[in-house]
């Protein structure tokens, strides 16, 4: 994933700079190199910011959960520190990850079918056997040499069909080259060339024209790249016959008539997208205005050693509409409240397809905590992995909230429903309440007795159906109202001494006209070690 998400930044700067060779620089060549690295140490950033009017933050700030979690998504930004990738299989990276103001610090080692992640203020390291998975998908997964071919017949595609996608693009007017750049990558000094591109939407919008033009010219281009592609696929297919693939669903065209009018099928297309461009141009000029202006900027530089490998990255895409303009092209703003949006990413690469060393995952003598094991967690259980002073608490504790349960019985709706006792006192039923509440409910053949145990508390309470007797961490207390099966078989107990022992409160309130009994506590205030 990080690197089809680094090569995605990579072509927008070359899609932007257009691909021929500038001042030397064969842009095309830099492209498909980047789809020959195959091992590489670096570092990365990813950064997404949201900036929104005060007039939205003030109205969002009176809803509790949006308040607490907003600013959460306002910033994130993703900063892996270092990263090694000896090959799909060997991987190592550490970094931090960055929701607002909390920094969830990770590492990471995978090692053939072994994955290790250890978590900023997580109690143990949490262990993921990949071997599960890879004799679940053995009929569909790839092995290593049908992933090298792939690789290849990617590449062959990539440059047959270069001529076409690529040698079309146009270029944008600030493009500059900049030879022997000095720059510091993986704490080398390097003397690179740098490629900067900068460009507004109002330029987008006339380069997208422009490109349309120059595919649907190339008649020639068109036919050769379906060629291509019909090649890729038809290899592929052959590829994974022996496989449970849907490789049937890869062949599309193949004798020489059906690539002709492959080719003019997508020269057509082109030549809608391009008529509908102009179209709305005629048509909504002050929409295309409001859209594509200087209120989208693209800044890029992309440093390139002697042997066409991009070494450093810094890319930044920002969007800030114009309010007025929108309002005056759709009679209202459709992005109210929306000051900009900020896209930022920075690589550094090294040790290209050289002989990348990795630590060995290291697994702890117990076997560390395994998806299987959380799978099977409570929420007390989800809390007390993580340290208290942690990023990760404090995002699932006091953001999230997740340890903050409800329950609300209607007793005109649920069945079984909460009911009075001649006493006065509120009655529930014992084990769904319970239950949801994430306690253990059982019954002792033995003495007759019901044993409810609360994770959360660490409280255990012993119940005798028919008395109002009970045994709370051995000591005996009386309840409000005895333990009471009904007809229908179901237990019930008074809620009001349930919740006290789970360390919540109860109360009924009324809701649109009708009574709700409602029961809840937070874990993350009870939790005990």
């Amino acid at each position: 994933m990080r690197k089809w998400l680094a090569l995605a930044f990579a072509a927008l700067l070359l899609f932007a700079a257009g691909c021929q060779a500038v001042q030397g620089v064969d842009l095309n060549g830099v492209l498909k190199q980047s789809f020959k690295t195959t091992a590489a140490e670096g570092s990365l950033t990813y950064e997404f910011e949201l900036d929104l009017s005060k007039e939205l933050l003030n109205e969002l700030a009176g809803e509790e959960e949006a308040a607490a979690i907003l600013p959460l998504l306002t910033h994130v930004k993703l900063q892996i520190d270092e990263y090694k990738v000896k090959d799909p299989w060997n991987i190592s990276m550490r970094g931090t990850l960055w929701l607002g103001d909390i920094g969830i610090g990770f590492s990471a080692q995978m090692a053939d079918t072994l994955m290790v992640v250890e978590l900023d203020g997580a109690s143990a390291p949490i262990v993921i056997d990949l071997s599960a998975a890879d004799e679940e998908l053995s009929d569909v997964a790839l092995s290593d040499e049908q992933l090298r071919q792939t690789q290849e017949m990617m590449l062959k595609f990539l440059e047959s069909s270069g001529d076409y996608l690529v040698d079309n693009m146009p270029n944008v007017s600030d493009l500059s080259v900049a030879l022997s750049t000095p720059v510091t990558v993986g704490g080398e000094e390097l003397s690179l060339t740098r490629v900067s591109v900068r460009f507004d939407g109002a330029e987008l919008f006339e380069w997208l024209k422009k490109y349309l033009e120059a595919l649907i010219a190339d008649e020639e281009g068109a036919r050769t790249l379906v060629q291509s592609l019909a090649t890729m696929l038809s290899e592929q297919s052959a590829l994974f016959a022996d496989s449970e693939l849907p490789v049937d669903e890869l062949a599309i065209v193949e004798e020489e008539e059906d690539i002709a009018a492959a080719a003019e099928e997508l020269i057509g297309a082109l030549k809608e997208a391009a008529a509908g461009l102009a179209y709305l141009e005629a048509a909504e000029p002050e929409m295309i205005q409001a859209i594509f202006n200087d209120s989208l900027q693209v800044r890029a530089d992309l440093y390139v050693d002697g042997k066409l490998h991009i070494r450093k990255q810094d890319v930044e895409v920002e969007f800030r509409p114009d309010a007025e303009e929108l309002k005056s092209a759709f009679g209202e703003n459709p992005i109210e409240g929306l000051n900009g949006i900020r896209l930022a990413y920075s690589a550094e690469l090294w040790n290209i397809n050289g002989d990348v060393e990795l630590v060995k995952p290291q697994v702890p003598e117990d076997g560390g905590i395994t998806p299987e094991n959380m799978a099977e967690w409570s929420t007390a259980d989800a809390l007390r992995f993580f340290d208290t002073e942690s990023g990760l608490y404090e995002l699932l504790a006091n953001r999230f909230k997740i340890g903050e349960q409800e329950l609300r019985l209607y007793p005109e709706f649920d069945d079984p429903a909460p009911i009075k006792a001649p006493n006065g006192w509120t009655l529930v039923p014992l084990r769904d309440t319970a239950e949801y509440f994430e306690a253990e409910v059982k019954f002792d053949p033995k003495t007759k007795n019901l044993i409810l145990r609360d994770d959360a508390t660490g409280n255990e309470v012993v119940l005798t159906v028919g008395s109002n007797k009970v045994a709370v961490n051995g000591k005996t207390v009386e309840w409000g109202y005895p333990v009471t099966v009904m007809a229908d078989g179901v237990t019930y107990v008074p809620a009001r001494n349930l919740m006290e022992m789970l360390g919540g409160s109860v109360a009924w309130i009324n809701e649109d006209g009708s009574q709700v009994l409602v029961m809840k506590r937070d874990v993350a205030e009870l939790i005990v070690p």
